[in-house]
């Protein structure tokens, strides 16, 4: 989920850890990271060791495919070990200060299946809906990163993005000095390390080897993917995703627009 290009070394970094411990318990774990076009092609492979997605994914379309192993703690603020939240941004110059100024205005989505782009902003936004209705428009733009640069193009005037692609951004994306972060939404579980059910068995196996990497990892690779710890889970922590989008769409507000 934050493999970008600027940390991808710590990525491998990461995944080269984890298999050492798989391959220290007798399994045959891959050398190197599979990196598909489309990141689905990954999800939807049924021998799935570990795969990292969005928490809507293993409530939505990836339910009863996969199983969740835990959260990687990436250390957000005001969240607890294991789960994240994300930022609204805008341009400095907006004179809305809070979300309600935002009216009929248009909003940045990186696509309507994401947490932390959409649904995490649905929640905040029902109850400032009428008649099912908030923003005036909605773009999107296909991931985090273009949602930061159509906000700061003057493409789109708001924007919800994953606290940790944020931090990532402040080191590596320039669009992000033409922002501010105008509100932070709900804390809710982090993106989920998952496995396959060809695998599922060895689920107790594969959080011990990812406990024991990520404990082991140096400050070199920890640091620029703001990496903290790890915390063992269930796909049931992230039925609350599903729970609160059926309340919006029961208020009248299924989705951004």
């Amino acid at each position: 989920m934050y493999d970008w290009p600027e940390v991808r070394e710590e990525v491998d970094a990461l995944w080269s850890a984890i298999a050492g411990g798989l391959r220290e318990a007798g399994v045959d774990a891959p050398t190197g990271l599979w990196r598909p076009e489309r990141v689905e092609n990954l999800w939807d492979t049924p021998d799935l060791l570990v795969g990292q997605t969005c928490g809507m994914n293993v409530v939505g379309d990836l339910r009863g495919r996969v199983e969740v192993l835990g959260a990687l703690d990436y250390a957000v603020e005001g969240c607890t070990p294991g789960d994240y939240r994300s930022v609204l941004v805008c341009r400095p110059d907006e004179g809305g200060r809070d979300l309600s100024g935002f009216r009929d205005r248009r909003v940045a989505v990186n696509e309507r299946t994401s947490q932390s782009g959409h649904a995490a902003l649905v929640d905040l936004v029902t109850p400032l809906a009428t008649g099912g209705r908030f923003f005036g428009d909605v773009v999107e733009t296909g991931s985090h990163r273009e949602s930061i640069r159509a906000v700061a193009e003057g493409l789109a005037d708001l924007a919800s993005i994953d606290a940790v692609v944020w931090s990532l951004a402040v080191s590596h994306e320039p669009a992000v000095d033409d922002l501010r972060v105008m509100a932070w939404t709900d804390p809710r579980p982090a993106p989920p390390l998952v496995v396959g059910w060809a695998h599922a068995g060895l689920r107790d196996t594969i959080n011990s080897a990812v406990s024991d990497a990520v404990a082991a990892l140096g400050p070199e690779v920890r640091r620029p993917l703001d990496l903290y710890g790890y915390r063992v889970g269930s796909t049931a922590d992230y039925e609350v995703l599903a729970d609160r989008m059926a309340e919006a769409a029961v208020a009248g507000y299924p989705v951004v627009a």
